[in-house]
């Protein structure tokens, strides 16, 4: 089943003024990873895991299906790669890919012992769903990196990461050690250079931003050990990596995220950072030019005390003493968005119980920096999970010059002053899904974009993807009573106007 929605949100006033429904129906259900190809269709990936008992990853296995679909949805054609065996390692990364005009499906090879095996890639011809030659992007005896047989998955880091004008890709790959491995592959996913790399004292678990700018030069961040500094370190394809150090006044960083400017020749630092008591104090903005490497001197903001009272009040900061500022709790990106940057925190802790594993999806911090001014944004909301995590999250992009965020709330939290605290919810069948519109000065509106919880139907905001500057797609999943994943699912289309 597939729901095609065009919701038109007008920046200025925030009132939804059209909708429209179409909706087609697919036996098939195809993943929300179809990849369109013009004109034609899509092209689709069906992965079924095998020989996944035990406690051994390197023995997980999955088989690969091609899926060619019309336009209404409707399978024209598959391929089961490799003939339906069981060729691929099921754990380590496989995806599905559109870089340039081509189709790749990318996958791991299954090694021996407890080794990543080789990285690689085929070309899918879209018409007729054959493959080409296989493709490799990183060799298993090149990378020389190996998992523990014991919670493996846990230990391995792959990172597919593009340029802003998608035409240089990084291959990042770790396995939990100070060693880890680059890679630069070109549009057409030839390898340019590759090398291992190792920081000192640094586990790539502790690498906090790696990235790629247009030149195809590779960009990593880090906290040092001696907590006064971060690090920026540079990679190019000749040379010795040069190491760029980042320090804040009277201050230490905690978070230093990294990205390039799609409309300047420089690569964006944010973060947050410490100074005399145990919560985080605020955050800073800094740059690096991609010509020279040249590194701006930070500039610090630090929370203003009403954002401080309201997570606090929310229960994710403090306003006493020693433990006054906001809790480290959150995960962190950061978009480009008009003249400057929004960077983007999600609140989010886990408690264990005897009865379940809780995990909870709190308010979200928006701070937005440009050269005149640096603003900061609540949006409160809150929910519990004692399963499922599914829409618990959101999804930030930038539209018209404004940062968007896409989230799940109780209808009823959607109309509160939303400077009270956040009504908590742990029914996952009563979510509407929000769109925030923040503007430069840090205003947020709010409004109901898709309402479809009286069908038991709620988007999966964590898996939303751009299609153009101005629109989005979002699956929309069928909700069991205990918060599991039904038999149906849809996909809304969200344009921004």
């Amino acid at each position: 089943m597939k729901l095609a929605v065009t919701v038109m949100i007008c920046l200025c006033c925030m009132k939804t003024i059209a909708q429209q429904f179409h909706v087609s129906m697919s036996e098939n259900n195809p993943n929300f990873s179809n990849i369109p190809v013009p004109g034609r269709g899509y092209i689709g990936i069906k992965k079924e895991d095998k020989n996944v008992s035990g406690m051994n990853w390197n023995k997980y296995r999955m088989t690969v299906t091609l899926i060619q679909y019309d336009k209404d949805l409707k399978v024209t054609k598959e391929n089961k790669l490799s003939g339906g065996d069981n060729a691929y390692s099921s754990i380590i990364y496989s995806s599905l890919e559109k870089i340039g005009d081509k189709i790749w499906f990318i996958y791991v090879e299954p090694a021996e012992k407890n080794n990543i095996g080789n990285i690689m890639a085929v070309e899918v011809n879209p018409l007729t769903l054959e493959v080409s030659s296989p493709k490799v992007l990183a060799a298993s005896k090149s990378m020389g990196l190996s998992l523990p047989l014991m919670n493996g998955l846990a230990a391995k880091k792959v990172l597919f990461k593009y340029s802003p004008d998608r035409k240089k890709v990084l291959l990042f790959v770790g396995a939990g050690k100070e060693q880890f491995y680059l890679s630069r592959l070109d549009e057409q996913l030839n390898v340019v250079w590759g090398k291992n790399e190792t920081i000192a004292e640094i586990t790539d678990k502790e690498i906090q931003s790696e990235i790629i700018d247009n030149a195809g030069i590779v960009y990593l961040s880090y906290v040092g050990k001696v907590k006064t500094i971060a690090d920026i370190v540079i990679f190019k394809q000749t040379g010795t990596p040069l190491h760029k150090t980042l320090t804040i006044e009277n201050a230490w960083p905690a978070e230093v995220l990294l990205l390039p400017s799609k409309q300047s020749d420089s690569i964006y630092i944010a973060g947050t950072y410490f100074d005399q008591t145990d919560n985080l104090a605020g955050v800073f903005k800094s740059n690096i030019t991609t010509t020279g490497f040249k590194l701006a001197v930070a500039k610090k903001s630090p929370f203003p005390s009403g954002i401080v009272e309201q997570f606090a009040n929310d229960g994710w900061g403090s306003t006493k003493g020693k433990k006054y500022g906001i809790y480290p709790q959150f995960s962190s990106q950061l978009v480009e968005t008009g003249e400057g940057i929004s960077m983007v925190a999600e609140f989010r802790s886990e408690d264990m119980t005897s009865k379940a594993a809780y995990k909870f999806a709190g308010g979200i911090l928006n701070i937005y920096f440009d050269n005149k001014q640096t603003s900061f944004s609540r949006i409160p909301k809150y929910r519990v999970s004692a399963g499922s995590t599914m829409g618990d999250s959101y999804f930030a992009f930038s539209s018209k010059g404004k940062t968007i965020i896409f989230y799940n709330d109780n209808e009823e939290n959607l109309n509160r002053d939303i400077a009270l605290k956040p009504l908590g919810s742990s029914v996952y069948k009563n979510a509407v899904l929000v769109g925030a519109v923040i503007e430069a000065d840090g205003t947020v509106k709010r409004t109901k974009v898709i309402d479809l919880k009286d069908q038991n139907f709620m988007g999966l905001v964590e898996d939303m993807k751009v299609i153009s500057p101005s629109v989005v797609q979002i699956p929309v999943q069928k909700i069991k009573s205990l918060g599991g994943a039904g038999d149906q699912m849809m996909t809304a289309t969200i344009t921004v106007e």
